[in-house]
């Protein structure tokens, strides 16, 4: 335990240094303009008008939300269709480019008439004989513009510590994630897919049902579809993605491992919408205003219809896929604004040969909120009902395999109020339960099952950004949950705490260290994998992170990170261990060249019964590059490699080096190795055309693996052919031509 003491005081050394340092200053520079249209004024209005829009300005200066807080209809509608074409200089914090809110205020007047000519005098206008054009025609009418816009900075938005996290506009640039956000995670650093292309990661040695995905801090049991894997929201709805590989805020808990947290667009006060379809789906989102404004209904879903290219390379599997998203929110006042959001998707894969669904998942949600925004604190009271159904069963057995069927419902609190330009306090609660009526499992030839019954989960969390110093950030927090499970009471207090320290101009050192702890995970969601020792287990798993962000010259960012992470399993034997390094590099894809280089070092090792060993999925070296040219004219090219180290077996033999043998002699030699390296390329291009006021166009191919590359799937001993044998999958490759639209 010497170590988790160590980390504990490494973290707290990195927010106790600064006291000394408080001469130096933080440079924050605002956003400003560098290209802005003029606002027209809107046809078949009268009079003048102001409206007020608050602005999400992305860490590549372009205009990410659009808000209207003051103005009525058709003004507030031109104003946000114009401004959301501008173009600004990103903010930044010590010379690292951050996302900015800012406030606009556009100005309307009415159009002037104003002569063409100074008129003559009415003795003195010569006029044309009857039927004869006027030589004096009316005057014509030159609208004048509308006053300057006015800009305040009302404050930033800002990078959670311990957090990885890509602009949204950036995301969709990324080859190989067809345009998802979500998709995003699995090139950065410290993430490892369970197989290449499939959506299942382990994140910083924590198997994905130690992985929590949140959906505006709804729980959800899994947030990409099978096949494919496109998330199971609309992307135009998302706003951002956080990955939280460790050591996260105080708001997330109750898994032991990483979190995937997505946040929805706020709703809008205007008519917009996009759409994609590709040849293996097809999906949109389009939001509709009214009552000038004040309210909005978004409707959103995709549909799959990869069985047709299903059937014609693997026609023994069935696969379908589908979810939606239905939102109705009202503006009651300037602050307040309530809401109705209902989410679901469904999974389906299927073995038609043998008659064995192999993947069914659905589930559903409905959320109702309350939110109230401010210039200083936000606040959000939310009561949510779901339901899940998971099946995850096994080609080679003959019982149903894995599966849970339960109902939810629970209620939360948010709120975040700022107390001083130094101090910012968090904190939230919640209380649910959870009506489980089946609940197996198949581990092997050993089949766990749990009586129907009534869980019960509350906690309440509470941190502060604290900035004692002008380059210090200190954010301690700690949470606490009361949880009944299995006819079983549990209480955890998890304390967490994050700091940034600024060292040098564009360079800081940044820490964080949490307790976290889970519950048995009896149903893991990944299609044909049984669950390990560890989420069969209550967690309690300590984290701990270190490293150094720092600015380059071509608007280049770079973070080095140190972790350590040691997960017990508090009712078995078994525990686990993950350390490692990781490196990323990000270049602005508003840059003509952008892209980024993401590196993780890393070992992972298990202990069962006190015997160590490296787990399985063990892959030391995961390196991923992303790059993206703009062509110019709306084309856009972009690759993406991955490399990755192979990943350890052990085989028993009846030889020490698993050579030639007898075939019934006893296997008493265990061999242990490596499976050979995996490289792939993916590849986009794309091609643009701005259609005006907001509307665009896009054609894309993309091909996902294009190098048709085979990854390890087993390794066997096999005699008739001289020993160890490795066979590979199949590659595992989605070429694709879609089209992409918004307005």
């Amino acid at each position: 335990m010497g170590w988790r003491a160590i980390a504990l005081g490494l973290a707290c050394l990195s927010g106790l240094l600064p006291a000394r340092a408080h001469a130096q200053k933080p440079e924050v520079v605002a956003p400003t303009q560098i290209a802005a249209e003029p606002v027209p004024y809107p046809p078949n209005a009268h009079g003048a008008a102001e409206v007020v829009l608050e602005l999400v300005i992305a860490q590549d200066g372009s205009v990410g939300e659009v808000k209207v807080r003051e103005g009525s209809e058709p003004f507030a509608s031109a104003a946000r269709t114009a401004v959301a074409e501008w173009q600004f200089t990103p903010a930044t914090r010590d010379g690292i480019p951050i996302r900015a809110r800012i406030t606009a205020k556009v100005s309307f007047r009415e159009p002037v008439f104003v002569p063409a000519e100074p008129p003559p005098s009415a003795a003195s206008a010569p006029r044309g004989a009857p039927g004869e054009p006027n030589e004096n025609p009316a005057p014509k009418a030159e609208p004048v513009a509308p006053a300057p816009t006015e800009i305040r900075v009302v404050g930033e938005e800002r990078q959670e510590l311990g957090s990885l996290h890509i602009p949204r506009s950036e995301t969709r640039l990324i080859p190989g994630a067809f345009a998802d956000p979500f998709r995003v995670v699995e090139v950065l650093p410290g993430v490892s897919p369970v197989l290449s292309g499939i959506p299942y990661f382990y994140v910083r040695g924590a198997p994905p049902g130690d992985v929590g995905y949140r959906i505006d801090d709804i729980p959800v049991p899994l947030l990409f579809h099978v096949g494919a894997g496109p998330s199971v929201i609309a992307p135009a709805l998302v706003d951002r993605v956080d990955l939280f590989p460790g050591a996260y805020p105080a708001e997330h808990g109750r898994v032991a491992g990483a979190v995937i947290a997505g946040e929805t667009m706020a709703p809008s006060t205007v008519t917009h919408g996009e759409a994609q379809a590709r040849i293996f789906d097809a999906g949109a989102m389009i939001e509709h205003s009214f009552a000038n404004g004040r309210g909005s209904v978004m409707l959103g879903g995709r549909y799959g219809y990869t069985q047709a290219i299903l059937s014609l390379v693997a026609p023994d599997y069935g696969l379908n896929y589908w979810d939606y998203q239905a939102r109705i929110a009202y503006r009651l006042n300037a602050t307040d604004t309530v809401s109705v959001f209902a989410f679901g998707a469904l999974d389906q894969l299927s073995n038609e040969r043998v008659h064995r669904t192999l993947f069914d998942t659905q589930f559903h949600r409905l959320d109702l909120r309350w939110d109230r925004h401010t210039e200083q604190g936000h606040v959000r009271v939310a009561a949510t009902l779901g339901t899940d159904h998971v099946l995850n069963g096994q080609e080679g057995q003959i019982d149903r395999g894995s599966e849970l069927r339960d109902s939810t419902a629970r209620i939360r609190l948010e709120a975040s109020q700022r107390l001083s330009p130094k101090l910012r306090l968090r904190g939230g609660a919640d209380a649910g339960a959870s009506n489980v009526t089946t609940e197996l499992d198949h581990v092997g030839s050993q089949v766990l099952s749990q009586p129907a019954r009534v869980d019960y989960a509350g906690g309440v969390y509470g941190d502060a950004i604290w900035r004692p110093a002008r380059v210090a950030e200190l954010v301690p927090g700690v949470r606490v949950d009361l949880i009944r499970s299995r006819e079983q009471n549990h209480a955890f207090v998890e304390p967490r705490l994050g700091t940034r320290l600024r060292i040098a101009q564009g360079v800081s050192w940044v820490s964080a260290f949490g307790l976290a702890h889970q519950m048995p995970t009896q149903t893991v969601r990944v299609p044909g994998r049984f669950p390990n020792g560890l989420e069969l287990a209550q967690q309690e798993a300590w984290q701990a992170t270190t490293g150094v962000e720092f600015v380059l010259p071509a608007s280049m960012l770079g973070k080095v990170s140190l972790f350590h992470n040691w997960v017990d399993a508090m009712d078995a034997e078994v525990s686990g261990r993950s350390y490692g390094a990781e490196f990323f590099l990000r270049r602005n894809f508003s840059e003509r060249l952008g892209g980024f280089i993401s590196y993780t070092l890393s070992r992972t090792t298990y202990t069962v019964a006190r015997e160590t060993y490296q787990a399985q999925f063990d892959r030391p070296h995961v390196l991923s590059l992303v790059l993206g040219y703009d062509l110019g004219n709306g084309y856009r090219i972009g690759g993406r490699t991955l490399w990755e180290s192979g990943w350890r077996y052990a085989e028993a033999c009846p030889t020490p080096d698993c050579g030639p043998g007898d075939p019934m002699a006893p296997r008493t030699y265990v061999v242990m190795g490596r499976t050979h390296s995996f490289f792939r390329l993916d590849f986009r291009f794309e091609k643009r055309w701005q259609l005006g006021a907001g509307r665009w166009i896009s054609g894309t191919f993309e091909w996902f693996n294009a190098t048709l590359s085979k990854e390890a799937d087993s390794v066997d001993w096999d005699p008739v052919h001289g020993g160890l044998v490795t066979t590979d999958r199949s590659p595992l490759t989605l070429p694709s031509i879609g089209v992409e639209m918004g307005f």
